[in-house]
Protein backbone atom coordinates (compact mmCIF):
# COMPACT_ATOMS: atom_id res chain seq x y z
CA UNK A 1 0.00 0.00 0.00
CA UNK A 2 1.69 3.32 -0.80
CA UNK A 3 -0.48 5.13 1.87
CA UNK A 4 1.00 3.05 4.14
CA UNK A 5 4.10 2.39 6.33
CA UNK A 6 5.78 0.61 9.02
CA UNK A 7 7.31 2.80 12.13
CA UNK A 8 10.17 0.86 14.10
CA UNK A 9 11.21 1.76 17.54
CA UNK A 10 13.53 -0.42 19.88
CA UNK A 11 14.06 -0.21 23.79
CA UNK A 12 16.35 -1.97 26.32
CA UNK A 13 15.31 -1.97 29.88
CA UNK A 14 18.21 -2.76 32.50
CA UNK A 15 17.88 -3.89 36.30
CA UNK A 16 18.89 -0.81 37.56
CA UNK A 17 17.81 2.33 35.85
CA UNK A 18 14.67 0.87 34.65
CA UNK A 19 13.17 -1.27 37.23
CA UNK A 20 14.76 -2.32 40.90
CA UNK A 21 15.14 -5.84 42.20
CA UNK A 22 12.07 -5.06 43.89
CA UNK A 23 9.61 -5.52 40.75
CA UNK A 24 7.31 -8.71 40.07
CA UNK A 25 8.52 -10.65 36.82
CA UNK A 26 4.76 -9.36 35.86
CA UNK A 27 5.64 -5.84 36.48
CA UNK A 28 9.11 -6.00 34.07
CA UNK A 29 7.48 -8.00 31.82
CA UNK A 30 4.81 -5.15 31.32
CA UNK A 31 6.98 -2.32 31.67
CA UNK A 32 9.29 -3.52 28.92
CA UNK A 33 6.64 -3.71 26.97
CA UNK A 34 4.79 -0.34 27.63
CA UNK A 35 7.90 2.06 27.04
CA UNK A 36 7.85 0.98 23.89
CA UNK A 37 4.79 0.86 22.93
CA UNK A 38 4.60 4.36 24.25
CA UNK A 39 7.02 5.25 21.18
CA UNK A 40 4.38 3.95 18.59
CA UNK A 41 1.87 6.25 20.21
CA UNK A 42 3.36 9.14 19.83
CA UNK A 43 3.92 8.37 16.13
CA UNK A 44 0.26 8.26 15.85
CA UNK A 45 -0.07 4.51 15.05
CA UNK A 46 -1.08 1.13 15.48
CA UNK A 47 1.69 -1.56 17.08
CA UNK A 48 1.32 -5.04 15.38
CA UNK A 49 4.54 -6.90 15.92
CA UNK A 50 7.17 -7.46 18.92
CA UNK A 51 10.98 -9.00 18.78
CA UNK A 52 12.67 -9.86 21.77
CA UNK A 53 15.82 -10.49 23.07
CA UNK A 54 16.31 -11.42 27.02
CA UNK A 55 19.18 -11.72 28.72
CA UNK A 56 18.75 -14.10 32.17
CA UNK A 57 20.92 -14.87 34.96
CA UNK A 58 19.55 -18.31 35.00
CA UNK A 59 16.44 -20.55 34.23
CA UNK A 60 13.12 -20.13 36.46
CA UNK A 61 9.76 -21.35 34.95
CA UNK A 62 8.01 -19.71 37.76
CA UNK A 63 9.67 -16.46 36.91
CA UNK A 64 9.43 -16.38 33.20
CA UNK A 65 5.76 -17.75 32.85
CA UNK A 66 5.50 -14.34 35.48
CA UNK A 67 7.46 -12.30 33.60
CA UNK A 68 5.44 -13.32 30.18
CA UNK A 69 1.89 -13.02 31.79
CA UNK A 70 2.94 -9.11 32.09
CA UNK A 71 3.81 -9.13 28.24
CA UNK A 72 1.19 -10.79 27.47
CA UNK A 73 -1.38 -8.12 29.32
CA UNK A 74 -0.73 -5.37 26.90
CA UNK A 75 -0.03 -7.70 23.27
CA UNK A 76 -3.34 -8.82 23.92
CA UNK A 77 -5.25 -5.53 24.98
CA UNK A 78 -3.43 -4.32 21.57
CA UNK A 79 -3.60 -7.21 19.49
CA UNK A 80 0.54 -7.42 18.87
CA UNK A 81 2.17 -10.84 18.07
CA UNK A 82 5.15 -11.49 19.80
CA UNK A 83 6.94 -12.71 16.17
CA UNK A 84 10.42 -13.77 17.40
CA UNK A 85 13.64 -13.23 19.33
CA UNK A 86 16.92 -14.55 21.18
CA UNK A 87 17.50 -15.89 24.67
CA UNK A 88 20.65 -15.41 26.39
CA UNK A 89 22.50 -16.31 29.70
CA UNK A 90 23.62 -13.02 31.83
CA UNK A 91 22.75 -10.17 34.21
CA UNK A 92 18.83 -9.36 33.13
CA UNK A 93 18.83 -7.33 30.12
CA UNK A 94 15.55 -7.04 27.86
CA UNK A 95 15.54 -5.32 24.73
CA UNK A 96 12.03 -5.39 22.67
CA UNK A 97 11.77 -3.96 18.90
CA UNK A 98 8.33 -2.91 18.07
CA UNK A 99 6.80 -2.80 14.55
CA UNK A 100 4.20 -0.63 13.93
CA UNK A 101 1.97 0.75 10.89
CA UNK A 102 -0.19 4.05 10.55
CA UNK A 103 -3.54 4.48 10.38
CA UNK A 104 -3.39 8.21 9.14
CA UNK A 105 -0.25 10.11 9.42
CA UNK A 106 2.46 9.71 11.07
CA UNK A 107 3.78 11.76 13.74
CA UNK A 108 7.71 13.36 13.84
CA UNK A 109 9.26 15.52 16.53
CA UNK A 110 10.01 17.86 13.69
CA UNK A 111 6.37 18.78 12.64
CA UNK A 112 5.59 21.67 15.09
CA UNK A 113 4.34 25.10 13.67
CA UNK A 114 4.46 28.69 15.17
CA UNK A 115 1.97 29.90 17.20
CA UNK A 116 0.76 25.85 17.72
CA UNK A 117 -0.74 24.68 21.19
CA UNK A 118 1.20 22.36 23.38
CA UNK A 119 -0.76 19.76 25.30
CA UNK A 120 -0.15 16.95 27.50
CA UNK A 121 -1.99 13.93 28.39
CA UNK A 122 -3.04 12.71 31.87
CA UNK A 123 -0.88 13.92 34.95
CA UNK A 124 2.87 14.54 35.04
CA UNK A 125 5.39 13.22 38.02
CA UNK A 126 3.60 10.55 39.40
CA UNK A 127 6.05 8.13 38.04
CA UNK A 128 9.12 10.50 39.94
CA UNK A 129 7.10 11.06 42.98
CA UNK A 130 6.80 7.34 43.58
CA UNK A 131 10.68 6.36 43.37
CA UNK A 132 11.49 9.75 45.39
CA UNK A 133 9.57 8.13 48.25
CA UNK A 134 10.11 4.34 47.15
CA UNK A 135 12.43 4.08 50.48
CA UNK A 136 10.66 6.10 53.12
CA UNK A 137 9.05 4.70 55.67
CA UNK A 138 6.99 7.52 56.44
CA UNK A 139 4.71 7.64 53.01
CA UNK A 140 4.73 4.02 52.81
CA UNK A 141 0.30 4.50 52.12
CA UNK A 142 1.47 7.05 49.46
CA UNK A 143 3.88 5.24 47.53
CA UNK A 144 1.76 1.97 47.16
CA UNK A 145 -0.87 4.70 45.70
CA UNK A 146 1.66 6.34 43.22
CA UNK A 147 3.87 3.11 41.94
CA UNK A 148 1.63 1.68 39.76
CA UNK A 149 2.13 4.94 37.71
CA UNK A 150 5.96 4.12 37.68
CA UNK A 151 5.74 0.00 36.89
CA UNK A 152 2.89 0.04 35.22
CA UNK A 153 2.32 2.90 32.89
CA UNK A 154 -0.56 2.76 30.37
CA UNK A 155 0.66 3.58 26.43
CA UNK A 156 -1.56 6.21 25.19
CA UNK A 157 -2.28 4.16 21.97
CA UNK A 158 -5.54 5.31 21.35
CA UNK A 159 -4.98 8.80 21.91
CA UNK A 160 -1.74 8.95 19.57
CA UNK A 161 -4.00 7.12 17.12
CA UNK A 162 -6.93 10.05 17.36
CA UNK A 163 -4.66 13.10 17.29
CA UNK A 164 -2.65 11.80 14.29
CA UNK A 165 -5.43 13.05 12.05
CA UNK A 166 -4.44 17.09 13.09
CA UNK A 167 -1.39 16.88 15.40
CA UNK A 168 1.41 18.39 13.72
CA UNK A 169 4.22 16.83 16.17
CA UNK A 170 4.19 14.66 19.46
CA UNK A 171 6.57 12.69 21.51
CA UNK A 172 6.38 10.59 24.70
CA UNK A 173 6.95 11.72 27.92
CA UNK A 174 9.62 9.51 29.13
CA UNK A 175 13.11 12.04 30.46
CA UNK A 176 10.59 14.52 31.90
CA UNK A 177 8.63 17.33 29.86
CA UNK A 178 11.00 19.67 30.50
CA UNK A 179 13.79 17.40 27.70
CA UNK A 180 11.30 15.53 25.99
CA UNK A 181 8.90 19.02 24.72
CA UNK A 182 12.94 20.37 24.22
CA UNK A 183 13.36 17.62 21.53
CA UNK A 184 10.06 19.02 19.53
CA UNK A 185 11.43 22.51 19.76
CA UNK A 186 14.77 21.70 19.08
CA UNK A 187 13.48 19.74 16.03
CA UNK A 188 10.73 22.27 14.92
CA UNK A 189 13.36 25.06 14.98
CA UNK A 190 10.65 26.54 17.43
CA UNK A 191 10.53 27.84 20.84
CA UNK A 192 7.89 27.91 23.72
CA UNK A 193 5.96 29.47 26.40
CA UNK A 194 4.85 27.34 28.73
CA UNK A 195 2.45 28.30 31.90
CA UNK A 196 3.57 25.83 34.53
CA UNK A 197 0.71 26.21 36.69
CA UNK A 198 -1.36 24.44 33.65
CA UNK A 199 0.45 21.34 33.75
CA UNK A 200 -2.07 18.86 35.13
CA UNK A 201 -0.79 16.34 38.55
CA UNK A 202 -1.74 14.62 41.17
CA UNK A 203 -2.43 16.65 44.42
CA UNK A 204 -0.86 14.04 46.31
CA UNK A 205 2.67 15.00 44.86
CA UNK A 206 2.93 18.35 46.27
CA UNK A 207 1.72 16.40 50.08
CA UNK A 208 4.83 14.41 50.06
CA UNK A 209 7.24 16.28 48.01
CA UNK A 210 9.61 18.79 49.33
CA UNK A 211 8.85 21.81 47.96
CA UNK A 212 12.06 22.59 46.74
CA UNK A 213 12.05 19.06 44.57
CA UNK A 214 8.67 20.00 43.12
CA UNK A 215 8.92 20.94 39.65
CA UNK A 216 12.14 18.77 39.20
CA UNK A 217 9.35 15.74 40.17
CA UNK A 218 7.21 17.42 37.78
CA UNK A 219 9.10 17.99 34.63
CA UNK A 220 12.40 16.32 34.87
CA UNK A 221 11.54 13.29 36.56
CA UNK A 222 10.43 11.06 33.74
CA UNK A 223 9.05 7.93 33.25
CA UNK A 224 5.56 9.26 32.92
CA UNK A 225 5.02 8.07 29.60
CA UNK A 226 1.78 10.30 28.98
CA UNK A 227 1.94 12.44 25.30
CA UNK A 228 3.04 16.26 24.28
CA UNK A 229 1.69 17.18 21.39
CA UNK A 230 1.62 20.56 19.50
CA UNK A 231 -1.82 21.19 17.13
CA UNK A 232 -3.20 24.22 15.50
CA UNK A 233 -5.56 26.24 17.85
CA UNK A 234 -8.15 25.85 15.61
CA UNK A 235 -8.57 22.24 16.99
CA UNK A 236 -8.98 23.05 20.54
CA UNK A 237 -13.14 22.11 20.73
CA UNK A 238 -12.13 18.82 18.85
CA UNK A 239 -9.33 18.23 21.63
CA UNK A 240 -11.41 18.86 24.46
CA UNK A 241 -14.08 16.03 22.88
CA UNK A 242 -11.28 13.55 22.38
CA UNK A 243 -10.55 13.90 26.16
CA UNK A 244 -14.00 13.21 27.10
CA UNK A 245 -14.81 10.51 24.70
CA UNK A 246 -11.36 9.04 25.07
CA UNK A 247 -11.68 9.22 29.32
CA UNK A 248 -8.14 10.81 29.41
CA UNK A 249 -7.30 14.29 30.62
CA UNK A 250 -5.73 16.47 27.72
CA UNK A 251 -4.56 19.61 29.22
CA UNK A 252 -3.50 23.22 27.15
CA UNK A 253 -0.13 24.58 28.77
CA UNK A 254 1.66 26.43 26.55
CA UNK A 255 2.06 27.55 22.83
CA UNK A 256 4.94 27.46 20.34
CA UNK A 257 7.39 30.80 19.52
CA UNK A 258 10.01 31.98 17.74
CA UNK A 259 12.16 32.67 20.79
CA UNK A 260 13.61 30.18 23.08
CA UNK A 261 11.21 28.30 25.28
CA UNK A 262 10.24 30.28 28.78
CA UNK A 263 8.47 28.73 31.80
CA UNK A 264 6.10 31.00 33.36
CA UNK A 265 4.39 31.08 36.67
CA UNK A 266 2.15 33.64 37.93
CA UNK A 267 3.17 35.82 35.28
CA UNK A 268 6.81 35.55 36.23
CA UNK A 269 9.51 33.24 34.35
CA UNK A 270 10.89 30.54 36.42
CA UNK A 271 14.50 29.49 35.77
CA UNK A 272 15.62 25.56 36.44
CA UNK A 273 18.64 24.51 37.05
CA UNK A 274 18.10 20.33 35.81
CA UNK A 275 17.76 19.07 32.40
CA UNK A 276 15.93 15.85 32.91
CA UNK A 277 16.87 12.43 32.89
CA UNK A 278 20.11 11.38 31.01
CA UNK A 279 21.28 7.71 30.73
CA UNK A 280 24.94 8.71 31.06
CA UNK A 281 24.63 11.89 33.76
Amino acid sequence: NPNSYFVITTDTSLLGPHFTADYTPYEIGYKCVATNLSDIAAMGCVPKYIFMAITIPFLDSKWIKSFYKGIEELTSKHKVALIGGDTNKGPLSISIQVIGTNKDNILYRSGAKINDDIYVTGELGNARAALMVSKSKAYKKEYNLLKKYLRKPSPRINVGLSISKFANSCIDISDGLLKDLNNILLMSNLGADINIDKIPFNPLIKKIIQKKKFYECLIGGGEDYELCFTASAKYRRKISSLSKILNVPITLIGKTTKNKICYFSDDKEVIFNFKGFDHFA
